[in-house]
């Protein structure tokens, strides 16, 4: 009887061990990604990304807008790009393409002033109060090196991948712990 609850704990843990192993990744939210990264300069053209968004999601907008987006004039309009999410939840851009070109101003709000007063925001005109994503812009005096671009990129999304691993790998560890402590003290609550 002892021998078949401990071998029920170990193949319990085993098992728990397996499902985790192999479950997929919690999905990460939106992200948006601007090339060129770092200080931006007024009338600076912004090339854009958008991945990890709701699978075929309609009318996603990128564009220029204050942090807080309460109406239609907290974003530059006029600048903004349409498209919508592929099945993977990439988003698709419409004809004016990828690329927003900065201004100095959204509404009555001066984006050069201080870093942040200005992001570049993704939102679903489904919900466009809703920010899906978003990057504060920082005005600077020169345009980023276009060529740090990809390595900074590369280097957000391996520290993303590397700490979801780490959580994973600790909870494995958490629930085999768990189990074989279960597993001792009922081994041992069976022998007196």
């Amino acid at each position: 009887m002892r021998r078949n609850i401990f071998r029920s704990a170990v193949g319990a843990a085993a098992t728990a061990v397996a499902l985790l192993a192999t479950a997929p990744l919690a999905a990460a939210g939106p992200t948006l990604h601007p090339s060129p990264t770092g200080d931006v300069t007024v009338g600076e053209v912004v090339t854009v990304a958008v991945d990890g968004l709701p699978p075929n999601l309609a009318q996603v907008a990128v564009g220029q807008c204050k942090p807080q987006v309460v109406a239609p004039t907290d974003c530059n309009l006029g600048a903004s790009l349409l498209g919508s999410a592929d099945a993977q939840g990439a988003w698709q851009p419409g004809m004016r393409g990828t690329t927003i070109t900065l201004t100095a101003s959204v509404g009555a709000v001066d984006c050069t002033a201080a870093p942040g007063a200005c992001t570049l925001a993704v939102t679903s005109l489904t919900d466009p109060g809703h920010i899906l994503a978003s990057v504060p812009l920082t005005f600077g005096h020169a345009p980023a090196v276009a060529a740090t671009t990809p390595k900074a990129a590369a280097a957000d999304s391996d520290s993303s991948g590397s700490q979801t691993t780490a959580i994973v790998v600790a909870v494995v560890v958490i629930v085999v712990v768990v189990l074989a402590v279960a597993a001792l003290l009922v081994r041992r609550r069976r022998r007196t």
